[in-house]
């Protein structure tokens, strides 16, 4: 074995890659978010919300009762609320979500362009991300309808 057999495939590599980093920058913009949101800027009242959650209310009336917007947020809300501290840590967990998301798209598009890997088990790998990708998008697409309709 020589040491171009022990490397992982380009196609793996891409997909770690993109993944990987997308999903460490979307941990420290969290990171962020929680450090601002802890220092004050919140749009939740944390004591409240505390003692709410152990009241046993569902997650509407913490929205309703406990938070500054006073309704149940609904499709991107966290962009509306960027500069309080709850706004930047839900964005960090929608860029680590959507660093999957294109991972996933950069493995296919290496796919297309490597035949050897395209075609590699008679296609059943490409087939694979295809269909894995397929449903990551199709979660994705029905969790935003279903909550914004």
């Amino acid at each position: 074995m020589d040491a171009e057999d022990l490397k992982p495939p380009l196609e793996g590599r891409i997909y770690g890659e993109v993944s990987g980093w997308m999903s460490i920058l979307g941990i420290v913009i969290g990171l962020i978010g929680v450090a601002v949101g802890l220092s004050g800027n919140s749009i939740f009242n944390y004591s409240m919300t505390v003692q709410d959650l152990l009241r046993g209310y569902s997650e509407d009336v913490l929205w309703v009762r406990d938070s500054s917007i006073h309704s149940e947020p609904y499709g991107y809300w966290f962009l509306s609320v960027a500069a309080n501290g709850d706004g930047v840590a839900m964005l960090g967990i929608a860029i680590m979500i959507y660093g999957g998301i294109a991972g996933m798209f950069c493995l296919l598009l290496s796919m297309l362009i490597n035949r050897r890997i395209l075609f590699y088990k008679r296609g059943l790998y490409f087939l694979l991300a295809v269909i894995i990708l397929s449903v990551m998008l199709f979660c994705a697409w029905e969790a935003e309808f279903r909550i914004s309709v």
